[in-house]
């Protein structure tokens, strides 16, 4: 048996009744348009990644700070948290779990700085304090902090800066 579409008698060529494609000014128009779009927004996406990286390496050192204020508390044994930013880049602290000490490079995108400048040791207490706390504040120091900076563009500067308080309070403030 046959199919229908066999019993159709065959086209010829000629184009008609044949769907169009598009023409060649069209295909052109539309791949300007898809050109100036990238254009505009991929900047912005470079400039998004680097915010993005910065603020997850700011948000590493938090969570490693919080840690291990935390298991000061719980493990019964005061950690010392050295940051040295020059010329090393890194922090550091003993993890009494693992039973080692526990380096942490900062990427180099990111610039730390401290004050004091030739690296700062807030020290996590047994009792939930912190020895070397920020002055006069933690959430506006002018001593005892540490500064995460990372240039976005040339006019935008990222700051992460964390202070601490002597009652346990790791603050974590931005500026743009």
């Amino acid at each position: 048996m046959r199919s229908p579409a066999h019993d159709r008698p065959a086209r010829r060529l000629t184009g008609e009744g044949l769907p169009h494609g598009f023409s060649l000014a069209e295909i052109l128009i539309v791949v300007a348009i898809i050109g100036l779009i990238v254009l505009v927004f991929f900047p912005a996406l470079g400039n998004f990644s680097r915010s993005w990286k910065a603020r997850s390496a700011a948000d590493s050192m938090l969570a490693d700070l919080r840690g291990a204020h935390q298991m000061a508390i719980s493990m019964h044994q005061n950690i010392t948290f050295t940051f040295t930013p020059s010329p090393t880049s890194t922090y550091s602290y003993y993890h009494p779990v693992q039973k080692k000490t526990m380096t942490v490079r900062i990427p180099t995108f990111a610039t730390m700085t401290t004050n004091p400048t030739a690296s700062f040791a807030p020290v996590m207490n047994v009792n939930g304090s912190i020895t070397n706390p920020s002055a006069p504040s933690p959430s506006a120091p002018t001593s005892n902090f540490v500064r995460l900076t990372t240039t976005i563009t040339g006019s935008r500067v990222d700051t992460y800066t964390f202070g601490f308080s002597t009652a346990g309070q790791i603050t974590y403030t931005v500026s743009h």
